[in-house]
Order: C-alpha cells, then structure tokens, then sequence
C-alpha cells in the first residue's frame, strides 16, 4: 500500500531523530528523551473541567475558543508583562502549539517562501515548513557564544523570499533565554526587512535567571509578533493538547479558516481546564517550576564533572542540550550507543539542526537523573 502515499512523504520521518536501537543491557530504562513532564495535571483543574464537562461543554465551541477563555489569556498576559495588551479577536485558541505553529505557516507561507531557523532548533519547525511549501533556512548560533544571537549570520541569511524568524526563548533544545541584545538584533532585522517573528514561548514559566521578556513586548513589535503559547509545559497538560496564538486579526482569521477544514474547533472540555489553569497560574508556577529548576542544575552539575561531555548552564527550560564532541561519536552513535549499552535515552542533536550534541529532557526525578548520571560516568573516551 505504500505506494499510494504521496512522494513527499515517502522518506518523511520523525523530526525529533529518536533512535530504534532497544536497550540490550542489564539496566533498566531511563528516558530522557521525550519531553512530556512526570507530574500529572493539578486535581483542581481536572475536577473543575470534569464537572464542565457534566454540565454540557462537550460541544463545539467557537472556532476561535470560548470567550470566556480568551478574555482569561488577555487577563493574564496584561497583568503579568509589561505591554502585553491585545484583544479578544487577537487570540486563537488552538489544539496545541505544534497545530498552532502549523496553521500559521500554512497561512504565511507561499511556495519556495523562506523562514529563519536559528540553530538549535526545536526539531518539529522544519517539516512543518517544509509541509506548508515553505524552505526552511537554518543559522547556526554558537556554543562557544553560549548560542546568543550574532547580527552578521542571521542578516547574510536573509533574501527576498524570507518571510520570517522563528524565535524561541527558553530555547528547546538548549535552555538558553535570549538576552535583550539577541532580542533587539531580531527586532532591529524585522524592521529592515519587513519580517514576522514567530516567537515561540512555549516555556514562558521556565526562565530561572531574569523574568521572561517576551518580543512582542518590545516597541513596535506588536504588529510584527505572533506569540506561540502553549498549557502543556506550563501546566502539565501535555496530553489535554490545547494552546492558543496571538497575533494580528487577519492573520488570525486566516489560520481560523483553515482550521475550520481539520479540526474545526479545539476541543471544549481542553479548553475549560485552560480557563482554570490560568486562573490558577501563579499557585502552579509556584510549585512547579522549582522542582524542573532543580532537576537541569542537579543535570548541569553532573556534566560539568564529566571530562567527555560538556554544556552551557541552563537559564530556562527542562532540557539540556550536551556536547558529545570529546567522545568522537557523531549524535546517533553516541544516542544509540547510551541506550544499547547503559538503557539511557535521549535524542541525537541532528534532529535540532546542529550535530554534535544529545538533547536530554529533565523530566524523570533526581533519583533517575542520578542513576543516569552515575551509569555516564564510568564510560572512558
């Protein structure tokens, strides 16, 4: 039957590069692969959406998302940034952010049309360009400059065909926040040359050294922005696949029209645990946080004493993103040889454009981290 699959995808695979070699050793499996955090959402939000649900929010909602959970975004965005000020019909709630990002670039994006992808990357960017007709067009940033922006290689990159930049602060793969310098080179190219900027604040909680500073926020960059939100890290809601866009009404009207032809409209009793997630944000953010916080510094320490490998400090995020290039195995050998010899797993950095490194996800407990750890230590190179 393969036969009748379309050519395109003939040779497509998963964008995240995960390994098909199994665990033949002794050792029980570790997984610090996926990044789908070990804590279930907060009872309150389940109980209050369950009891929705009983009430009658099983139905279709507005395409767009309840109202009521709009207004509760723009609450929220208001009150906790400086300048974050949008409307209702500037905000469209989506099945995630992956679907959020999809409908996006299957809205901006003309054939052989180009966006930015500032390396590492998270992994799902490039297909889904590639799935809207787009060319995705990676600049590679620096380890040495601990992956902060650099004016010159993102401004040579850019031709008449680019369409936009794709930023994500705190980044997935490499926990890296970018600092006000890195924003104002994005700014400052937007501006020159008539870009979006697609800023992706899927980890917005996770900023443990500075208080998030979203692009948008930034002067003049309201009409130029479109944020990438997501519930699923912020809230541990991974598998209620619900986020939201904000952004210019026409484009969003836009994405809404296309959406109304795949899933028509996100799915109500998500949507109401969204409502009550953000009501109870800052009870949440307060616990939560902490214990990734814990987690990618216990990480960061352990691979700082480990002469083979090596790593920026984490500023945000639940990942960190590890030099393997002292080993002298590319990304896949050493993903695959963690997980047939010591039944660790973690995502080769091919998958984020940038060779040389293994992701891995902070989202077992220190207990495990430290197994894992204590099994990586050993290994001579």
């Amino acid at each position: 039957m393969r036969k009748f699959i379309a050519n395109k995808y003939q040779t497509m695979s998963s964008p995240m590069g995960e390994s098909k070699v199994i665990n033949k050793s002794s050792f029980p499996t570790i997984n610090l692969g996926i990044g789908d955090l070990d804590i279930t959402t907060d009872k309150i939000i389940i109980e209050k959406a369950y009891k929705d649900a009983l009430n009658g929010h099983t139905h279709y909602t507005d395409p767009a998302g309840y109202l009521e959970l709009r207004e509760e975004i723009c609450k929220y965005h208001k009150e906790n940034f400086r300048n974050y000020n949008f409307s209702t019909d500037e905000v469209l709630v989506t099945s995630g952010a992956c679907h959020g990002l999809y409908l996006l670039f299957k809205t901006i994006l003309n054939p052989s049309d180009e966006i930015i992808l500032l390396s590492p990357f998270f992994a799902v960017y490039s297909d889904a360009i590639k799935l809207s007709d787009g060319i995705p067009i990676v600049v590679e940033t620096k380890f040495e400059n601990k992956f902060q922006l650099i004016k010159e290689d993102i401004e040579k990159k850019i031709t008449d065909k680019t369409k936009a930049i794709v930023l994500n602060s705190p980044c997935n793969p490499t926990g890296v926040c970018y600092n006000l310098e890195s924003l104002k080179i994005i700014k400052e190219l937007a501006v020159k040359y008539d870009l979006l900027v697609i800023a992706d604040d899927v980890y917005d909680f996770y900023s443990f050294e500075n208080s998030f500073t979203p692009i948008y926020t930034l002067p003049n960059m309201k009409e130029r922005t479109i944020s990438v939100c997501s519930f699923s890290k912020d809230f541990a809601m991974t598998g209620w696949r619900i986020g939201y866009i904000i952004g210019q009404k026409d484009i969003l009207e836009c994405m809404n029209l296309i959406n109304q032809s795949i899933v028509y409209s996100p799915v109500a009793i998500s949507q109401r645990a969204a409502l009550y997630a953000l009501k109870e944000f800052k009870r949440i953010k307060e616990t939560q946080v902490p214990i990734f916080r814990e987690r990618v510094m216990y990480a960061y320490e352990r691979i700082k004493k480990i002469p083979f490998l090596d790593c920026i400090k984490p500023q945000g995020g639940i990942y960190l993103f590890i030099n393997i290039e002292k080993t002298k195995m590319t990304s896949i050998e050493f993903t695959n040889f963690l997980i047939e010899n010591y039944g660790i797993v973690t995502i080769p950095g091919d998958g984020f454009g940038t060779s040389g490194f293994i992701r891995i996800a902070c989202t077992v407990n220190i207990e495990k981290l430290k197994e894992a750890f204590d099994r990586i230590e050993k290994l001579k190179f």
